[in-house]
């Protein structure tokens, strides 16, 4: 196990340094720079060349990407050249709100997807499979930006008093927490249920074709009681692997429903970077949504170790 868990962290370093070298050249691509949003459309040459310098911005790349990684290294991601705040501090700021949504998103989906997924396979070809197989393909088929755009519409004409955009901190309020969280994490929820849905009967269908599965049904028990006491664990591990990657990105995906939405956190905080060319926030704010990947694949295979420890070997 310890083997095990050292070649994952070991390869999951290896992908956070290719991933900064790429998140330090993309945001370099993009049209303008931090100078120029500083000094303003109507500012001189002059100006823009004395804040690029300031900057560090008329260094070579490879020595601006060696003098972030060095401080990246030592705890140190920069400051905000927008606000002047660390950039630490305005991912710590923002996290709580997006790893609120994530989770409110994962409680939904798989509410509806697994339990859905393992009814359709045990009614296979009935209304209800039918049914739930239409859900799941109309959730794959639309983007999570429509779920929120069509939630905040509903929400707004069948109930005006709900706060269909917004954030309020827990902290401040934990009814309007919950009231502002709930149509967010419907829109992220919905779509990875349908994919939970799916897989979860697809896997259901193979394990009632195995043999252990027909002897326990032969030895009187019923096909819901197999289910539980012997299909659902051993349906769970193809489950688990695409659950764990679409958690992952919810981070991902909330960068398109919190501006949605209106909710400060990473995902609209990599969109204003974005716009305001901040390179160290937008940056950090990359390699933070590589980490949730690396984290969460490590998760995946923890809970594969548990589920059948047989997989460890071959991973």
């Amino acid at each position: 196990m310890t083997a095990f868990i050292a070649r994952r962290v070991l390869r999951g370093l290896a992908v956070l340094f290719v991933l900064s070298i790429v998140a330090f050249g993309l945001v370099r691509l993009l049209p303008g720079n931090p100078a120029d949003v500083l000094a303003g459309p109507y500012s001189d040459a002059a100006t823009r060349a004395r804040l690029a310098q300031d900057l560090g911005l008329n260094r070579p790349l490879t020595e601006q990407y060696l003098m972030w990684l060095g401080r990246l290294l030592h705890g140190d991601f920069g400051v905000s050249v927008y606000n002047g705040l660390p950039v630490l501090q305005l991912i710590k700021e923002r996290l709580p709100n997006t790893l609120e949504l994530a989770l409110a998103a994962t409680v939904v989906s798989i509410l509806w997807g697994v339990p859905a997924g393992a009814i359709a396979a045990l009614r296979q070809g009935r209304t209800f499979d039918r049914m739930a197989r239409g859900a799941a393909f109309l959730g794959l088929a639309t983007p999570v930006f429509v779920f929120g755009v069509c939630l905040v519409l509903v929400a707004s004409i069948a109930v005006p008093s709900w706060p269909s955009v917004g954030f309020v901190p827990f902290s401040d309020h934990p009814v309007r927490n919950l009231q502002s969280t709930v149509l967010p994490a419907l829109a992220l929820g919905l779509p990875l249920g349908a994919t939970l849905c799916r897989f979860m009967r697809t896997s259901m269908i193979e394990v009632y074709e195995q043999d252990y599965l027909r002897t326990a049904l032969a030895t009187g028990a019923t096909r819901l009681q197999a289910t539980l006491r012997h299909g659902l664990r051993n349906a769970s591990g193809p489950v688990v692997t695409v659950a764990g990657l679409q958690l992952a990105g919810l981070v991902g995906n909330s960068i398109l429903i919190e501006n949605v939405f209106a909710i400060p956190g990473i995902g609209q905080l990599t969109v204003n970077s974005l716009m305001q060319k901040d390179y160290s926030v937008t940056q950090a704010c990359i390699l933070l949504l590589g980490l949730v990947y690396i984290v969460m694949n490590l998760v995946v295979d923890l809970i594969h170790l548990l589920i059948d420890p047989r997989v460890g070997g071959s991973r």
